[in-house]
């Protein structure tokens, strides 16, 4: 199951470089590592419009020992992760998920490899952060989200694979 858990955000006082410190924060309080971070660039092909974005992964071990693991043959959690900033046609994009018109697809944590629980473990420490208290989640393919109120109480709970496929709430 190959399926992208994104973080909304709102594009007004969006700031490239506070997501990617909330990540590195989360990732820190999760025990993760947050490696291999390297910018890049896009060009649309039609409008010739150029996207910068943020490449990373998150791990459970260090670079060192991921690299040494993967020659290895050994297994370790991780997943990708982008940051991107908003463009022109982030303004009205996710109006039909949220209700709002200023919130676009911000993070995005891919290669997930079905270890939605490695992802959750992140999240659960990405939404306490005060920074993050107006952002959502959004599971590629569903139509609802979580609000960050909704991801710390979910991550009060036991922890509860359908969180993914189905919406889990307290009432």
């Amino acid at each position: 199951m190959s399926i992208s858990i994104i973080v909304l955000k709102k594009i007004g006082g969006f700031s490239y470089e506070k997501t990617l410190h909330s990540v590195q924060q989360a990732a820190a309080l999760a025990n993760m590592y947050c490696l291999h971070l390297e910018t890049l660039h896009w060009v649309d092909p039609i409008s010739q419009e150029e996207t910068e974005y943020l490449e990373g992964v998150l791990s459970e071990v260090s670079a060192e020992m991921l690299k040494a693991n993967f020659k290895k043959g050994i297994h370790t959690r991780s997943c990708g992760f982008t940051i991107q900033k908003p463009t022109a046609e982030s303004y009205d994009s996710f109006s039909w998920l949220v209700h709002e018109k200023d919130y676009f697809w911000a993070l995005d944590l891919q290669y997930l490899e079905g270890d939605f629980a490695f992802a959750f473990q992140f999240l659960a420490q990405y939404f306490k952060l005060e920074e993050n208290i107006h952002d959502y989640l959004w599971v590629d393919d569903t139509d609802w989200v979580y609000s960050a109120d909704e991801m710390i109480w979910l991550s009060s709970q036991a922890y509860r694979p359908e969180w993914t496929y189905k919406k889990l709430t307290s009432g």
